[in-house]
């Protein structure tokens, strides 16, 4: 009779010990999950915030860029002495160099 009563009280704490296993694995992947959540709608806040400074630094007028392009074409004559004969060559430098830099910031 003790052999069986042992051996029922062995069985009875494989049980109990399985069962607050499984219950602890439970928990655990419930943590994973939401600490996954939380972290996806970090980065999602901050692609947002970097797509919002983005535009506030491309924000340029027409006129601000038409100026730039004029004053960067005039530095452009400035350095070949203003011999005529390159305008045109000079405002596309400046075009694409005014463009390119507003690309970039």
């Amino acid at each position: 009779m003790a052999r069986k009563e042992d051996e029922a009280q062995k069985k009875a704490s494989v049980k109990k010990k399985t069962s607050k296993k499984k219950i602890a694995k439970k928990k655990t992947a419930k943590k994973k999950v939401t600490k996954q959540k939380v972290a996806k709608k970090k980065l999602a806040k901050k692609k947002v915030s970097r797509k919002k400074t983005a535009a506030r630094k491309a924000a340029v007028s027409d006129q601000e860029r038409y100026e730039m392009i004029q004053r960067h074409a005039y530095f452009l004559a400035e350095a070949r002495n203003f011999h005529p004969g390159n305008e045109v060559q000079d405002w596309l430098e400046a075009e694409r160099f005014v463009d390119g830099m507003l690309k970039k910031s």
